[in-house]
């Protein structure tokens, strides 16, 4: 961080080995680091991966546990203390392996199997209590539970290998149920920070671990989106992700610079703040920051300092390409280039949210392409509003367009504007007129920026002689008219909306713009997140291309252009983004002003480095 460049920590090399064929599997053997201690003393090894992996798998634990190990990973061994061996039962793609197993957390093995143990104990138990006949009730039961008669089975039929299912699926629920119980703030840690109880309030210690391996190291993020690492204790000097050209973003040192941090959790998010002004904590963990309200009445105190991020997530209007006259790409990059979102968010807006171009963030640096087409710029610059609409009358007109009355400008004997005719009936190639369009959006009490959008894309679209009616509505009415499930016919009854998306997996982002847009994923024939219909052989060539990408800078290159061919054909427009206010006593420094999402955001990134001040 801040970059997101991916780096080794326990790795032994300084980019994931390659994965090697072997007869029908594919075979990784990545050394890890010798020198690498838990914080209790213990040498970390390959078991501990290992360990954590079969533990995975045997209790079936969900969520962010099972994501690490997906289905193509066959099997993990330690062949010796410091060589993990992957097994993959087809070729691994980098979301398997290099954003996959390679990114796993290590777990102490001399900690957890313990823990384990007891866990399956107490399954065991829960199992012995099981009786066939009552495994026979059960199942039997579960069959009529639903309305689907045909899966509905008696007790005459249900066989032993079912009853034997039952009763081991029991036991891995409560040895699953009971592992996840365990508090284990005393985990041993190899990272900044080490946990202990703090009181009786819930109150958390973080301790600093003195064996933390990389603490001192200096970090450089670079404009060319590499990032370098030059640390005496973790013995490395070394530029990841690019050859360190271009600017110097942002540096820091790593920590710990710490004594202790006490982390208060269970309070309402008023509580949290109204602890920060009277001086009770330091820092609010606040993953959507603060209002500018808020932060208007805790500048009064001196001693608390302010920084600014843009949020994960952006806003965007989509386009429903499944009819005309939004199928044309000439129609909308001409309703694009009308649309003057730095004036309305500078004038109107008050400056409270951050104009967006891309669907990638910005702060991820190594997959971000700041070259996309900007649509009503002209040499780096934002047009104004006459150029704009001459821009986009042109458009229009080289598409085949016309007008009952062409929309014009009238301009002094000096050049200076005096005025605008707006356009009237705008007539598409075929001889159609273009139909009065609806535009789906949040109401002003749910989102007052997307609103005023709304209203202004109105307002912008009529100056081009296109009458767009805006329907607010609620933001479920919305994904109900235009996400899965639909039908060819359901499909045809919108023609804009506004929404907005989190952050796409800042590991991998391109991941996100194949889901959003190759033409397997549209949401009327697949079922998945393409809901304008967007259908590209370019874009579709490119995102196959990054699902065989076999490299960071491979998959990287292709998320850019993927970037530039969606910011040319223009299926979403992107709008804004929000941002996030954070506030934090002058004892904190941070170790870099902004980061995507806000510090608060990354919570595990910045004990090691956050800097108390004197």
């Amino acid at each position: 961080l801040p970059g997101f460049v991916l780096v080794p920590r326990l790795a032994a090399t300084a980019e994931p080995v390659e994965p090697s064929q072997e007869g029908d599997s594919w075979i990784v053997e990545q050394p890890i680091r010798t020198d690498v201690m838990w914080s209790d003393g213990t040498p970390l090894t390959a078991d501990d991966l290992v360990f954590y992996f079969e533990t995975v798998r045997a209790l079936e634990l969900g969520t962010d546990h099972e994501n690490h190990f997906r289905s193509v990973v066959e099997e993990i061994t330690a062949p010796d203390p410091h060589t993990v061996r992957i097994v993959f039962n087809a070729q691994p793609r980098l979301a398997d392996w290099q954003v996959g197993v390679a990114v796993t957390p290590f777990v102490p093995a001399h900690y957890w199997s313990v823990l384990v143990e007891q866990a399956w104990a107490v399954g065991s138990e829960v199992a012995n209590q099981i009786t066939p006949a009552r495994a026979t009730q059960a199942i039997v039961a579960e069959s009529l539970a639903d309305d689907d008669q045909s899966n509905d089975i008696s007790a005459e039929s249900v066989t032993e290998a079912q009853i034997d299912a039952y009763i081991s699926d029991a036991r891995s629920a409560a040895a699953r149920a009971h592992l996840y119980d365990v508090d284990a703030l005393d985990e041993p840690s190899i990272g900044p920070v080490t946990l202990e109880e703090g009181g009786p309030d819930g109150v958390v210690i973080g301790r600093p671990n003195e064996s933390y391996m990389f603490a001192g190291a200096e970090n450089t993020l670079y404009s060319d989106g590499s990032f370098r690492v030059a640390s005496a204790t973790g013995g490395t000097d070394e530029v990841y992700g690019g050859t360190g050209g271009g600017d110097v973003i942002d540096a820091y040192l790593e920590g710990p610079f710490f004594d202790e941090i006490q982390w208060v959790p269970g309070v309402s998010r008023q509580d949290a703040y109204e602890k920060l002004a009277r001086g009770e904590v330091d820092f609010v963990l606040d993953p959507t920051g603060l209002t500018t309200g808020l932060r208007d009445e805790l500048a009064r105190d001196a001693d608390l300092r302010f920084s600014v991020s843009q949020a994960e997530g952006f806003r965007y209007m989509a386009f429903n390409l499944r009819k005309p006259p939004m199928s044309d790409v000439s129609f909308r990059a001409a309703l694009a280039t009308v649309m003057d979102k730095e004036l309305l968010i500078e004038s109107v807006l008050d400056d409270e949210v951050i104009p967006a171009y891309t669907l990638i963030h910005p702060g991820v640096t190594a997959s971000y392409n700041p070259d996309v087409t900007r649509h009503g710029w002209a040499g780096g610059e934002p047009m104004s509003d006459d150029e704009r609409l001459v821009a986009a009358v042109e458009l229009l007109t080289e598409a085949g367009y016309t007008w009952a009355r062409e929309p014009t400008v009238e301009y002094d004997e000096d050049g200076e504007m005096v005025g605008v005719t707006p356009g009237e009936g705008l007539t598409m190639p075929n001889g159609d007129r273009v139909p009065e369009l609806l535009l789906l959006a949040p109401g002003p009490d749910y989102d007052p920026y997307r609103a005023t959008f709304a209203q202004w894309v109105s307002t912008w679209a009529a100056g081009l002689g296109v009458e767009v009616l805006v329907e607010e509505t609620e933001l479920d009415d919305i994904i109900e008219r235009t996400f899965p499930p639909q039908t060819p016919d359901s499909a045809l009854a919108w023609d804009m909306y506004m929404l907005g998306w989190g952050a796409p997996d800042p590991l991998l982002p391109g991941a996100t713009l194949r889901a959003f847009f190759h033409s397997d994923q549209d949401a009327v024939i697949y079922g998945g997140f393409n809901t304008p219909g967007y259908s590209s052989d370019e874009f579709d060539a490119v995102a196959d291309e990054f699902d065989a990408a076999t490299t960071f800078a491979e998959a990287s290159r292709l998320t850019k252009e993927m970037e530039s061919i969606l910011a040319d054909d223009l299926p979403y427009i992107v709008l804004f983004r929000t941002p996030v206010i954070e506030a934090f006593r002058s004892t904190v420094r941070y170790p870099v002003e902004s980061i995507m999402g806000g510090h608060g955001a990354y919570p595990n990134a910045w004990p090691g480095a956050a800097t108390p001040v004197e």
